[in-house]
């Protein structure tokens, strides 16, 4: 089959337009403090720092964490002594400009962790400083996240009714997930618990940054939070779920759902996983080799076109199944010398369109 040359050029154009679309970030990042002395060191936004480094030893031992915010944001941040509490530990916040914005101290017996939440009122690189109050050894965990604007690492939830995994670990850890809602719907978004050993806590933030609603689990008398809402017109669109531990000084597992309680609730879902598409062009004798690398964790359909001059021919049409590692495809079509020949190729699936392409040139000498 021969189509227009400018067919296959706009293809191109769509095809590279769609691969520049921003994907769904990774989720949360855990690491181990630095060895002594920890002093500014870069927490990134979502980042948790909790491990056998993160220590402290006497009263005026000092570990600081630097961030960059900016003007209007609002962050989380939360610090819990991991352990042994011989002494209380704070945290103290300061802004671009050196000066202290919040300072706070854990209260055991009665609370082992400090949380804050901070709109933040210049832009610049904030100081987040973790001391004790008298001379002891002290691990703690501590962690960053944004809770409006929504953060890019937030976990996108499948679809509707569909049941998804998580959990809160290590210590201070949270779990941010995000959904569209609309106007025309009340939305309910269910955590169910799955382990034991702490309570697991869920405020639903709004499009706007509003709350939709909050609770807790009440364990052993309920494992379940269930948040009803139904967005007015400033909090439709994106919609995140914040999960984390009742006192921030525990972990848990949990199970996490979004149905549609009453009215029209539009459907989505996920693009699918990344898949592979490459080609390496040669030409020599008459014979133009292509050797393909291709992998996808679902099944597809492999296309391929030869472009010439003006035209275009479809080269092959078939089915993939799953290939995952990646293979490599050898390919070969006789050509005589036409100039400059390009392959576009793409993986196609019915419901998702292009998920994977590949465009290509070589030159085949004069005709």
């Amino acid at each position: 089959m021969r189509v227009s040359i400018n067919l296959v050029m706009a293809m191109v154009t769509l095809l590279f337009g769609l691969l520049l679309v921003p994907r769904a970030a990774v989720a949360d990042t855990y690491a181990n403090c630095p060895g002594e002395p920890a002093s500014n060191v870069p927490i990134a936004l979502g980042e948790t720092f909790s491990g056998t480094n993160c220590n402290l030893y006497t009263d005026g031992d000092v570990d600081s964490f630097v961030f960059k915010g900016t003007t209007g944001e609002t962050y989380q941040l939360a610090l819990a002594i991991n352990g042994a509490a011989p002494s209380q530990i704070c945290l103290t916040l300061y802004d671009p400009t050196a000066t202290q914005v919040f300072s706070g101290c854990t209260n055991v017996p009665y609370s082992a962790a400090v949380v804050t939440n901070q709109k933040l009122t210049m832009t610049g690189t904030y100081t987040i400083a973790i001391t004790e109050v008298s001379t002891a050894t002290l691990n703690y965990g501590l962690s960053l996240q944004r809770l409006y604007p929504f953060p890019a690492d937030a976990q996108p939830v499948p679809k509707l009714a569909q049941s998804v995994s998580g959990d809160i670990t290590p210590l201070t850890d949270t779990d941010d997930w995000t959904f569209p809602s609309a106007t025309t719907g009340t939305y309910r978004v269910t955590a169910t618990m799955t382990s034991s050993n702490s309570q697991l806590c869920m405020t639903v933030y709004l499009a706007d940054g509003s709350s939709g609603g909050s609770g807790c689990t009440n364990i052993p008398y309920s494992n379940i939070i269930q948040i009803d809402f139904k967005p007015t017109k400033a909090q439709a669109g994106t919609t995140m779920p914040f999960l984390s531990v009742a006192g921030y000084d525990s972990t848990a597992t949990y199970n996490l759902e979004v149905s549609c309680l009453v009215g029209t609730c539009p459907p989505f879902h996920l693009p699918p996983p990344a898949c592979v598409l490459t080609d390496a062009l040669t030409y020599a004798s008459g014979t133009l080799t292509m050797d393909f690398t291709l992998g996808a964790p679902y099944a597809t359909t492999w296309n391929a076109w030869l472009t010439s001059g003006s035209t275009a021919e479809l080269l092959w049409s078939v089915s993939e199944p799953v290939n995952e590692p990646p293979i490599t495809i050898p390919k070969t079509q006789a050509l005589s010398p036409s100039g400059k020949v390009g392959i576009l190729s793409t993986l196609t699936t019915p419901t998702a369109g292009i998920t994977c392409s590949t465009w290509a040139l070589v030159n085949t000498g004069t005709p």
